[in-house]
């Protein structure tokens, strides 16, 4: 068994919970997640199964797409509804939730946040901010491409919350995009939810629950659709057999000039090949 397989994390669950659970459904050991999703958050889970575990370092990089709903007003120590109390301050009066939207759009850096799974030193971040340790993050280029409300801001209790849409590059955290949210407004912030609707081309529309998958009602991706078809090249066989082969192979043989294509043949994924000094060579082969 050997594929991507799309699943709709329910809240709850941690994504390590979740692969444990397809672990033990699909009866097989070879099988890992291509990018986390808090415990509270909901959304597209991209799963590899068997062969396809070493696709991860070709899905890392992907554009993710999320709605999550932010409460201006309070933050926590987790920068979501999970944590403790850090600030509250009382929204009075109506804030300005688009300008403070587009502000945010654009490349700049951004630090993770400490109750993340980044490791410093040996150590997971959110392993030293349970013992109330907290280290300087070394900040890192992100990209905000989409940032809008999608809701009515709603005014309670002394606070005010809302729906909004982005679309972001990879090492965006939405939990600290929520908290610089409230730093525009000038308010603590948090995130109160969060669902993440795709990874790259995959969307969770596609995606099946755990039920679904204990039921035996689900399909498997394959591995070919990791990659844009614009990187797929489908040559001659005698280069099939070359590329399984791992040898090398000329710009001519390809019909390519991108700095990495994945060779196919019958609709099947056999290997990855990276340009260099003017030839491919190969990267990955999957036999």
């Amino acid at each position: 068994m050997n594929g991507i397989l799309l699943i709709d994390k329910p809240a709850g669950l941690t994504s390590h919970a979740v692969v444990a659970r397809l672990r033990k459904i699909l009866d097989i050991k070879r099988i890992g997640h291509a990018g986390t999703l808090d415990p509270a958050a909901t959304g597209l889970l991209v799963i590899l199964v068997g062969s396809a575990t070493k696709l991860f370092p070709y899905l890392s990089d992907l554009d993710k797409e999320y709605e999550g709903e932010v409460t201006i007003g309070v933050s926590t120590d987790t920068l979501d509804a999970e944590g403790n109390i850090t600030a509250v301050k009382e929204v009075e009066g109506e804030i300005a939730a688009d300008e403070a939207l587009i502000s945010l759009l654009g490349e700049r850096e951004q630090a993770p946040p400490m109750f993340s799974a980044i490791k410093s030193a040996g150590k997971k971040l959110y392993e030293l901010a349970r013992k109330g340790i907290e280290i300087e993050r070394r900040p890192r280029a992100i990209a905000v491409y989409d940032l809008k409300r999608i809701s009515p801001v709603v005014y309670e209790n002394g606070r005010a919350r809302f729906s909004f849409y982005t679309r972001v590059s990879k090492g965006t955290y939405i939990r600290t995009l929520s908290a610089e949210i409230g730093e525009k407004l000038g308010f603590p912030a948090h995130l109160s939810a969060l669902r993440r609707l795709s990874v790259g081309s995959f969307s969770v529309r596609e995606a099946s629950g755990l039920e679904e998958v204990s039921a035996g009602n689900f399909s498997l991706l394959k591995m070919l659709s990791a990659f844009p078809e614009d990187r797929v090249v489908r040559p001659a066989e005698e280069v099939v057999l070359k590329a399984r082969a791992g040898r090398p192979l000329a710009i001519e043989e390809t019909g390519s000039s991108a700095a990495a294509i994945a060779i196919a043949s019958g609709g099947e994924l056999v290997a990855v090949y990276k340009l260099k000094n003017g030839r491919y060579y190969p990267e990955r082969v999957w036999n």
